[in-house]
């Protein structure tokens, strides 16, 4: 099936991160060549597993043409006419930027995304890239701090000398500002308030965090009170990064609207026997009957069988993680049953798009085992807005050119993998509408609950 607008989001706080491969050499295509190696560096780009063990959270969810001319059968020899002297525009080659956190708290959780973004990069050079121009980019790690994104966004533009930037990061606010003001594309995750203030910035979908508190949906509130929740304890990490946690105060908001009492309780990644007291006793004394993950997947998962395991047996779980995978619904079986998530629904291969996708996956990024993972989705997806804003700018593209280029496209949807989106009209816009998908009640699998349960914006 689709991935829908309504029906896939990106929720920043709550992703299940990876577990890196022993460290081994990267591949080398058109990409940039590695930084030197005393940098901070990413999980090796060969045999990515499935799964790792859950990272603090700081944080969901993000063509009008089909995949075959997605992956860049565009026109080719105009680029070596064109005497454009746009910074990183060659007449055979243009260079880009990639900001993500490699390192640091985060690093695990982001390791898929570069699989996926440099399989769509791989994908279109390989097709003759975009108006006969190779698409290299130079990679780096902002470590999801604000004040390392704002020096690394500097560098790229001002030292590398980059065209415009990839950026699937949670501090893209540090160095929003200054890309702003110099005109400079960007494209990606949108998890911050900066993706719907600046027009220079483009991404397919937005999550919650980047939206104000005023800006919340009555969804989760709305669908809480039909599975019977009336009293709720919102959990998250608190270890932060530095952000508000925008996400937290959406999702009580949201649930406050439909009449539900929210408290809220702490837990960290691995949450200690004094937090999983914390927790039990606030269910206990509150009479909650609603339990909410702003946290991992995994660590939602622990908190949900320690409580379980202690007799209580709440009527919602709620958790804006992905959809918990083979390995965790093995090691917690039926004391995961109900367990609702809402950022995606299971890629349909019966999808032409979403074949094309796992076949490019295959044949450029094998490292990764499972490219079902939402977050090399939205790499992939991240480099292929990429490309398209690329071909809207023309064969002799300048920085404005592609930004008034990509924001007057009617009908992105990445060959397929996505619902139509105008970057026009749904600039800033958050969703109403979002998947339901539960464990089972033998904890070994997922049912819908709601393929496309929608609210309201609250306060209109």
């Amino acid at each position: 099936m689709w991935l829908r607008r309504t029906g896939w989001h990106w929720t920043t706080p709550f992703l299940l991160p990876y577990r890196p491969a022993s460290p081994s050499g990267d591949r080398a295509r058109t990409r940039s060549k590695r930084p030197p190696v005393d940098r901070a560096r990413i999980a090796p780009r060969r045999a990515l597993p499935a799964r790792s063990r859950a990272l603090p959270a700081f944080l969901a969810v993000l063509l009008c043409l089909v995949f075959a001319a997605a992956c860049g059968s565009r026109p080719k020899a105009v680029a070596e006419t064109c005497n454009t002297a746009a910074q990183g525009v060659l007449p055979n080659r243009i260079r880009v930027g990639f900001i993500f956190p490699a390192s640091g708290l985060l690093a695990t959780t982001f390791a898929g995304v570069r699989a996926g973004m440099g399989a769509r990069i791989d994908a279109a050079n390989a097709a003759g890239g975009v108006y006969g121009r190779q698409i290299s980019y130079e990679w780096d790690d902002d470590r999801g701090k604000l004040e390392t994104n704002s020096s690394i966004a500097r560098t790229l533009i001002e030292d590398r000398k980059v065209f415009a930037i990839m950026e699937t990061s949670p501090a893209s606010t540090g160095g929003a500002s200054y890309l702003a003001s110099n005109r400079i594309p960007v494209v990606g995750m949108a998890a911050e308030p900066v993706w719907t203030q600046y027009r220079n910035m483009f991404s397919f979908t937005y999550n919650q965090s980047a939206l104000k508190t005023s800006e919340a949906v009555n969804t989760f509130g709305k669908f809480t009170r039909s599975q019977g929740g009336t009293r709720a304890l919102v959990i998250s990490d608190p270890v932060g990064l530095g952000l508000p946690n925008v996400s937290t105060r959406q999702m009580q908001t949201s649930l406050e609207s439909a009449g539900i009492h929210v408290s809220l309780a702490k837990a960290d990644q691995d949450p200690s026997a004094a937090q999983l007291n914390d927790i039990v006793h606030e269910m206990t004394t509150g009479h909650v009957d609603t339990l909410v993950g702003a946290l991992t997947t995994e660590t939602f998962a622990k908190i949900i069988a320690a409580v379980r395991r202690r007799g209580l047996h709440p009527k919602v779980l709620l958790s804006g993680g992905q959809p918990p995978d083979a390995d965790l619904l093995a090691t917690f079986g039926p004391l995961l049953a109900g367990l609702t998530t809402y950022t995606s629904q299971p890629l349909d291969p019966s999808n032409p798009a979403v074949g094309t996708y796992q076949a490019n996956m295959r044949r450029y990024s094998p490292e990764l085992e499972d490219s079902s993972q939402l977050v090399a989705l939205t790499g992939y997806i991240t480099a292929d807005l990429l490309i398209r804003g690329l071909q809207a700018a023309g064969p002799c593209p300048t920085r404005q050119s592609f930004i008034t280029g990509l924001r007057a496209v009617k009908n992105y949807t990445a060959g397929g993998l996505t619902p139509p989106v105008d970057f026009e009209a749904d600039f800033g816009k958050v969703p109403a509408c979002y998947p339901f998908t539960s464990v089972n009640t033998l904890g070994n699998g997922l049912i819908t609950v709601s393929q496309n349960f929608c609210g309201e914006p609250i306060g209109r």
